[in-house]
C-alpha cells in the first residue's frame, strides 16, 4: 500500500509520540477511515527514514527511469546551432549523431519550435 504525505506524516508523527505500533495502527484506522493500517514493517521503515534523512517522502521521485542522453543540454545546443545555420534541412538528414525522434523532440519539447511553417488562412 502507497502511503499518501498526509498518511506519512501522521504515521511518523504518531510513531514518536506514542513509541507504539498497535498505537499508530488504531490511531491511523480511526483518523483514516475506510483505508487499510499500514502494517509493522511500513510504519518502521518511515519512522526510521525520518530518523536517519529527515523526511519521509520518495526521495527517488523523479530520478527513476532511464537517463536523458540524447536531450542532454549539449545536443540541444547543437540542434539549435544547426537550425539556425541550416533550417532548411530535413530531419532525418541532420547531420548530427541523434535519432530522427530525438531531433523532433529536442526541437518540439525543448526548443518550443515547430517542425512546421504556420500559415494563415483567409
Amino acid at each position: 500500500m502507497q502511503l499518501t504525505n498526509e498518511q506519512r506524516v501522521f504515521v511518523v508523527t504518531t510513531w514518536i509520540s506514542t513509541r507504539s505500533i498497535k498505537r499508530v495502527q488504531a490511531l491511523f484506522a480511526q483518523h483514516f477511515p475506510g483505508q487499510r493500517s499500514p502494517c509493522k514493517d511500513t510504519i518502521w521503515k518511515n519512522a526510521n527514514k525520518y530518523q536517519q534523512v529527515g523526511t519521509s517522502r520518495n526521495l527517488n521521485k523523479g530520478r527513476s527511469g532511464c537517463k536523458r542522453t540524447a536531450r542532454s543540454d549539449e545536443n540541444v545546443e547543437n540542434v539549435r546551432n544547426f537550425l539556425l545555420q541550416t533550417p532548411q534541412v530535413s530531419v532525418r538528414r541532420n547531420g548530427l549523431p541523434l535519432t530522427k525522434s530525438s531531433f523532433n523532440r529536442i526541437v518540439v519539447c525543448d526548443l518550443h519550435w515547430y517542425p512546421y511553417k504556420i500559415h494563415l488562412r483567409h
